[in-house]
């Protein structure tokens, strides 16, 4: 199984690590690399989903991305997380995968990046809110495929390709 990430320049990857970092010890929770979900989980040929990928972002060059709110959920994969404003290359780079492996699985599009992956309660969610100030923009530089594991510090990125600079 993988998953499609975009992934951060190098210096918002730094900042959003050290957020996870910090909050993974505070918590005892596992260490991840910072990145959007583009496009979750499926169980496509490697060889196959390399393509896909290549293909959907032919032309695109990096982009930025806004934040929207800071939220939480009870859903583990969203504990919480930083919820972006959809942008043209996003959607681009989305629709383009979504053309091509709908036919395989279907994924809904919620452009966030999770700080935590905990079973917390809420009022300690709610807490960890009001305490935490995140930056307003990030820099997409590059897209991933990510070989899913559950596991989180298996998670690895199998392949990465470059937007255009």
């Amino acid at each position: 199984m993988h998953a499609i990430w975009l992934l951060f320049d190098q210096n918002d990857k730094k900042y959003l690590s050290e957020i996870i970092s910090e909050l993974s010890k505070k918590y005892e929770s596992p260490i991840f690399t910072p990145h959007v979900t583009i496009y979750g989980l499926t169980n496509v040929e490697i060889k196959t989903l390399e393509k896909i990928v290549s293909d959907s972002i032919y032309e695109i060059p990096s982009f930025y991305i806004e934040k929207d709110t800071i939220s939480f959920s009870d859903h583990f994969w969203k504990t919480l997380f930083v919820d972006f404003r959809p942008n043209s290359s996003m959607l681009k780079i989305n629709n383009n995968l979504t053309k091509n492996l709908s036919k395989f699985n279907e994924y809904t599009f919620s452009p966030h990046t999770s700080l935590i992956y905990k079973n917390m309660i809420q009022t300690e969610k709610q807490e960890l809110i009001k305490n935490i100030s995140i930056k307003k923009s990030f820099k997409i530089t590059s897209i991933g495929i990510q070989e899913f594991s559950e596991q989180i510090e298996n998670w690895k990125i199998v392949q990465e390709y470059p937007l255009i600079s």
